[in-house]
């Protein structure tokens, strides 16, 4: 199948690559099938591309989810995959990473859901810097 987005372009992909949000994202309630698109130059974010609004994609970086530290509890399911969305802006200093409300994606049925996170200690402004040092150098 072909889409074209805003930021990408015209994208082929194939409908088992797609991931439904039964509730969409948080303010985007009405998008709920999208893609993850790898883009090299990117790295080492991905974005996660509305297939429902061709001018939505949001950054996103992968997180760990056997890291008790981050969420004070671990996500141990084989099949799940962890990811936050990233505010880039054009400081790397500046940008934030949202670690209150995390992507959460069953790989094997391709659903996926943003969950609030009830911890005082998490905020949707985290520096991405402090998160991810590697980002820094």
């Amino acid at each position: 199948m072909n889409w074209n987005n805003i930021q990408f372009g015209e994208m082929e992909y194939d409908e088992k690559h797609v991931l439904t949000f039964p509730e969409g994202l948080i303010g985007f309630e009405e998008s709920r099938q999208f893609l993850i698109v790898h883009d090299e130059d990117s790295e080492p974010f991905r974005w996660l591309v509305s297939l429902n609004d061709s001018e939505l994609s949001f950054p996103l970086i992968e997180l760990p989810k056997d890291q008790p530290g981050i969420f004070g509890r671990t996500f141990s399911q084989e099949n799940v995959t962890l990811f936050a969305v990233v505010s880039i802006k054009p400081e790397i200093d500046d940008s934030t990473i949202n670690l209150k409300s995390p992507i959460v994606i069953d790989i094997n049925n391709r659903m996926g859901r943003q969950v609030v996170l009830d911890d005082e200690q998490l905020s949707v402004r985290t520096p991405l810097v402090s998160f991810s040092p590697v980002l820094a150098e």
